[in-house]
């Protein structure tokens, strides 16, 4: 996701979780205020979670040398 876009929504799901903490102050119903801050927390987080997650997914295994080469030598 592009940087002015990623801050956007940033800024869009702070203000959500800023609207169920106002919520919760105010004695909304505990549903408005529920799902206010579960859309705000997927909101913000969500893109940087789901970025991370396919940078992992689709990432080649290391080779066994690279991996090997941090072990003592008795333990290979």
């Amino acid at each position: 996701m592009k940087r002015p876009r990623l801050r956007m929504t940033q800024l869009v799901g702070l203000l959500l979780l800023l609207a169920s903490g106002v919520g919760l102050w105010l004695g909304w119903p505990e549903k408005v205020t529920s799902l206010l801050l579960v859309a705000g927390g997927l909101v913000a987080h969500g893109p940087t979670v789901i970025a991370a997650w396919r940078e992992r997914e689709f990432k080649p295994p290391k080779s066994p040398e690279k991996v090997l080469r941090w072990y003592p030598k008795w333990w290979a």
